[in-house]
């Protein structure tokens, strides 16, 4: 069979399974459909006369032999017209640029991707899943244009594309109408930017509470200048893996923000009056705005995230959910008010209530991007009611990942980013020990194996495997005074080991045995029959320390169920009782061999009174 042929139906294959995945691509004007050629990147590029900007880039950089090699390349291709735009108004021409000039140019419009190319049947609103080889977000947006027929596809807002799904031997091509130039802006200072926000909306009330809190400062930073990757071609081995390093460390924010027309709307017009509705809500420790006690100071914190997210990337994206849950995902996050948690459901709606109140992101008003994260619009007020917060919307099972507490696992592309074609070899990814020393801590005797794939029996598709003699603390998502049950999810296989628990120090009960398989009678597990008999064995399992899995999260490639997997288990840690806000550790310690290993999956936490009524999702 022709080689051509084979890549184009090898790339169909790929496309039906990730049909799964949420589109809005639908109404796209078909007309900007194109069908696979036997180029290369370079290549197609080379071929066509009106790309030659682009393609003396490529000859005078060098990397006109990357673009020629095996791989997955997704490139943004603009043409000559649209270079000589973008020279007229940067004052720059092919001549007067320098190497590096143009290095960064080409890399704008390049994803180097070690396992897929980016089609347009699989955009949807919201940033790609990896950054462009200089390092920033490609955001998707759609729009309609009263002068073009179809619903047409946007890059970082203004960039259209023309034509897309170019497919050539070793990824593939859209074509657009204009270089891209990603914002080099921190996330703060894009409130005020008139060519982000657009005419639509103004944060000027916003960005001046960010500035007279000083919380603006924290928001300006992208990388840790004093990270060093540990080896020289980040690999290490690890329990045997060879697992890839971060070659950098990143810093990202969320921001949530109320347009001044939202402020108006609840009477405020300066931030006299924006200070008065925050000591409605919060304690007003200190006059100082910059004070952490301030009101103000911790209403402007509550809009903060310590991580970059685009609106499609606040909920799981991938298989592992169970198609009727779809719709009831919903996360956990803390907000740099420290200790006190958002809760986002899909909509996305953040603090949704039983009544249907909540705060909604305008998604056509958001993802607007900044070199260290992104900027959402927001419909209402976003504050933290107590009486609502504990009361309502945490008063329930909170349930995370692992990876969702470190927020370096965000901002550095590990969470939700599987681990199948990892380049130069690499089986999985690792981290250094201090990489997140404020939300998980091991010795360094722990060797670090991070994993992900939804063909294994995990929730969310992230694994994090602890071997050695391992001892690690994890900060558990902050939760509101009360007593809580803390659990810990994991998939059973004969190569776990035996881990002691401890909650705030204290130890939890004897040691957990991770090996034993869910019909061991120390377990109890039976798979459900859909009869009365179902809770009896939920209660006798309980009694003995376990859970069955989630019946909302599945193995995709097996289409197994975790309630349904006897290797899939939650055990039952101890109590943890919390007296005011603030941090609490879960730490577990291998007491076995260094030649066994700690399943790290997900974490609940849940409300005591409320372990009777909880649902079995």
């Amino acid at each position: 069979m022709n080689k051509y042929l084979l890549k184009s139906l090898f790339i169909a294959a790929l496309a039906a399974g990730a049909g799964a995945l949420s589109s809005c691509s639908d109404d796209v004007d078909e007309g900007a459909y194109y069908t696979f050629t036997g180029d290369t990147v370079c290549s197609y590029v080379e071929g066509d006369p009106q790309y030659g900007i682009f393609t003396e880039m490529l000859h005078r950089t060098g990397l006109n032999a990357l673009l020629s090699t095996y791989g997955h390349y997704t490139l943004f291709l603009p043409n000559d017209e649209a270079f000589e735009e973008y020279f007229r108004q940067n004052g720059l021409s092919l001549d007067t640029m320098t190497e590096d000039q143009m290095r960064e140019i080409i890399y704008n419009h390049v994803i180097n991707s070690p396992g897929r190319d980016y089609m347009s049947e699989n955009f949807e609103e919201g940033a790609l899943a990896e950054a462009s080889m200089s390092d920033h977000f490609f955001v998707i947006s759609f729009q309609s244009d009263p002068n073009i027929s179809g619903l047409q596809i946007y890059v970082n807002k203004t960039v259209r594309i023309i034509e897309r799904d170019i497919e050539v031997h070793n990824g593939v091509i859209h074509l657009v109408n204009t270089v891209v130039s990603p914002n080099k802006d921190f996330v703060s200072d894009i409130l005020i930017d008139p060519t982000v926000v657009g005419d639509e909306q103004t944060f000027n009330l916003f960005h001046e509470a960010l500035r007279v809190t000083h919380l603006s400062d924290s928001l300006e930073r992208d990388y840790d200048l004093n990270y060093v990757c540990p080896t020289a071609n980040a690999h290490i081995t690890q329990a045997g893996w060879d697992c890839l390093l971060p070659k950098t460390k990143r810093y990202g924010f969320t921001v949530f923000a109320e347009s001044d027309e939202v402020y108006a709307a609840n009477g405020i017009h300066s931030i006299a009056d924006m200070e008065r509705v925050a000591r409605q809500y919060y304690d007003n420790g200190s006059d100082d705005y910059t004070s952490r006690d301030n009101a103000l100071n911790q209403f402007v914190a509550y809009h903060l995230l310590d991580r970059m997210m685009s609106t499609n990337m606040f909920l799981y994206p991938g298989r592992n959910t169970v198609a009727n849950s779809m719709k009831d995902r919903h996360e956990f996050y803390e907000t740099m008010r420290e200790f006190y948690l958002l809760k986002i459901n899909v909509g996305p709606k953040i603090n949704l209530e039983k009544t249907g109140k909540c705060v909604e992101v305008i998604e056509g008003r958001s993802n607007l991007s900044g070199c260290n994260g992104y900027v959402h619009s927001i419909s209402d007020l976003l504050v933290y009611d107590r009486n609502v917060m504990e009361n309502d919307v945490l008063n329930c099972r909170i349930r995370v990942d692992m990876y969702n507490i470190p927020p370096e696992f965000t901002n550095n592309n590990i969470r939700w980013n599987l681990t199948e074609g990892v380049p130069d070899g690499a089986s999985a990814r690792t981290i250094p020990h201090d990489f997140s020393p404020k939300h998980f801590n091991c010795t360094p005797e722990t060797e670090i194996v991070m994993w992900a794939s939804e063909g294994w029996t995990m929730y969310q598709a992230d694994e994090l495997k602890l071997n050695g003699w391992y001892d690690f603390t994890l900060r558990l998502p902050p939760v509101p005074p009360g007593n809580w049950e803390v659990r810990m999810g994991y998939s059973r296989v004969w190569w776990r080991g035996i881990a002691q628990f401890f909650l705030d120090g204290e130890i939890q009960g004897i040691p957990r045995d991770l090996r034993i398989e869910g019909n061991d009678p120390r377990v109890g597990w039976v798979k459900d029959t859909g009869g009365p008999e179902d809770k009896e064995i939920d209660k006798a399992m309980r009694n003995r320390g376990y859970m069955k899995g989630p019946a909302s999260a599945i193995n995709y490639y097996y289409n197994s169920v975790l309630r349904n997997d006897q290797a899939y288990l939650r055990v039952i840690i101890g109590n943890l009782s919390v007296q005011e806000y603030g941090a609490h550790y879960l730490r577990a310690k291998n007491v076995l061999s260094p030649g066994n290993e700690y399943n790290g999956d997900l974490i609940e936490l849940v409300p005591v009174s409320l372990i009777e009524y909880e649902d079995i999702y």
